[in-house]
């Protein structure tokens, strides 16, 4: 990554891909504020730790004093009942955006979600510009993040880079990471994409250049993305370890599609 940022936002700094992500970010920010309920571990030297809560509109104004960006990273990560997704995935995503607006950040570069059009099928090839498909009450709340992101972005001028992201770790570990898998030196090269391009309101894919992907990133192309890891090498081990579930082997969203389903598995998808 190249280039040097001013004061930055990073929301669920103790989760999963937060830490993976923070290492490769943080030099790059003149400081780099942490926030999360849990904690964060270790801090580098230009780290400052916040612990709040999203939910809690009134702590957001105090936090967003003279932060240029935000890298929205927080929020529930698996699929629950609604009492359980709503105060972070659309309440805390509502203050964050609202609060952001007002005190003048510049830029939310967030964490949307392969389960945002997770009920496509895996034969079907998707651009950025696709119709979401949630496969999950988790992917809706991701559609919703994305609509607010856009109506910040049309109303406020603020500028949104929202990344579907499939699976972030060291490999791949399954078939469908095949397709959906990005490694974490990717996922901060794109992290940087969205913190440094001319955009107003985008939608792109974290993925890494897998050539068994389910999608055509080349709008995080043309925006400076440039992958430097594959899943590939990983095909002929990995390609039998695939899902026991019929419904989760035939949409993109693998299990969190099939959570739920009811009826013929092999009924046609709906016309789009």
């Amino acid at each position: 990554m190249s280039g040097r940022y001013g004061r930055v936002l990073l929301t669920g700094a103790a989760g999963r891909i937060a830490r993976q992500l923070r290492p490769l970010l943080a030099p790059h920010c003149e400081t780099l504020l942490l926030l999360d309920r849990e904690p964060v571990g270790e801090l580098a030297p230009n780290e400052q730790v916040i612990h709040a809560d999203l939910a809690d509109a009134s702590t957001l104004a105090q936090v967003l004093g003279g932060v240029q960006a935000i890298v929205h990273f927080a929020g529930y990560p698996r699929e629950a009942p609604w009492d359980t997704l709503m105060p972070a995935n659309v309440i805390g995503v509502a203050n964050l955006w609202e609060a952001a607006a007002s005190a003048g950040v510049e830029r939310i570069v967030y964490a949307s979600s392969n389960h945002a059009v997770g009920f496509y099928p895996r034969d079907t090839q998707l651009d950025h510009q696709v119709v979401p498909r949630p496969d999950s009450r988790y992917g809706v709340t991701k559609v919703f993040m994305e609509a607010l992101a856009s109506m910040h972005a049309d109303k406020h001028g603020l500028r949104a880079f929202g990344m579907r992201i499939g699976h972030c770790a060291e490999r791949p570990s399954d078939a469908r990471m095949l397709s959906h898998w990005i490694h974490p030196e990717d996922m901060a090269a794109l992290v940087h994409v969205g913190l440094s391009a001319d955009y107003l309101c985008e939608t792109v894919y974290g993925v890494s250049d897998n050539a068994r992907s389910w999608w055509d990133n080349s709008r995080a192309e043309q925006l400076g993305y440039r992958p430097k890891h594959s899943a590939d090498a990983r095909a002929e081990a990995l390609q039998s370890v695939r899902e026991s579930d019929p419904v989760a082997e035939r949409y993109q969203g693998g299990s969190f599609a099939a959570i739920d389903y009811a009826g013929d598995p092999e009924r046609p998808a709906a016309a789009r």
